[in-house]
Order: structure tokens, then sequence, then C-alpha cells
């Protein structure tokens, strides 16, 4: 399967709120990099993630406040062992526990994947980190 067909398949799943087809897309040496770098930063989920285990890390701690509702592709472009998506992305912000309502919120989102045996050995994030927090309400 071409990088392409690999990263439509793993969205239209992740939409679905099924993790499945991504889990068993990964490399046994993946890196997981998210779109917000900074260790201090306002996110659940920042810096690098390594290995399944530090998968299963991120992606619960992008649960515990995120629910995606729809990742439409706007543009995916596929190079050797490289593949890039650009999505229109539909998701719910609810931090359980915290007392605020939840808010559904729309962004684009720029994935990066490099590939090694077919699968996916870094994964790269891009998002407007300050545009996602205004609409959850954090004041500029």
């Amino acid at each position: 399967m071409g990088g392409e067909q690999l990263m439509r398949m793993i969205v239209a799943a992740w939409a679905k709120s099924d993790l499945q087809p991504l889990l068993a897309a990964l490399h046994d040496d993946v890196v997981w990099k998210t779109g917000s770098r900074h260790p201090g930063g306002p996110f659940s989920f920042k810096g690098d993630y390594a290995n399944r285990a530090g998968i299963l890390d991120v992606l619960s701690n992008i649960a515990k406040d995120y629910t995606f509702h729809r990742m439409t592709p706007i543009e995916i472009v596929e190079g050797p062992e490289v593949v890039w998506g650009l999505f229109d992305v539909t998701l719910s912000y609810d931090p359980k526990g915290r007392g605020l309502a939840p808010k559904t919120m729309q962004m684009e989102w720029v994935l990066h994947w490099r590939l090694k045996d077919g699968k996916i050995i870094e994964h790269q994030a891009f998002f407007d980190t300050a545009y996602l927090l205004m609409q959850q309400g954090a004041q500029p």
C-alpha cells in the first residue's frame, strides 16, 4: 500500500475514533512529534514520543480533551518514503473534570509521515496552536 492510500485509510478511521489502522501501521521504532513542541505549553500532549508505549501515551493524552469528528483531505502528496497531508478537521474540546462545556472547533491540520518498510517510522503534526487555544476559550 502506498503512503497516500495508507494516510487516507488511517485518517478515515481516526475520524471514527478507530485507532486500530494507525496502531497496525506503526513501525516498531516509531517517533511521534506533536504539534505542541514546548514542554511547558498548555496542551496535555507535547514533545516527542517513541515506540508503541509512547504513542499510546500521547494518544491517551489527546483523548482526554479532544474527540475528532471529521478529517477531510484537502491535499495528500506522496514521495519516496514520505507522505504529507493537509486536512480540514472538526473536533470537540471537552476537558473532563474541569467544569467547562464542550466546544466544537474547526481547524486545518497538516500531517507529515516518514515511512520505512511500508510502516510509519515518524509522525509529525502541524496546526495553529494559538487558534486552537482561542477556540477553546483561552485568552490571546
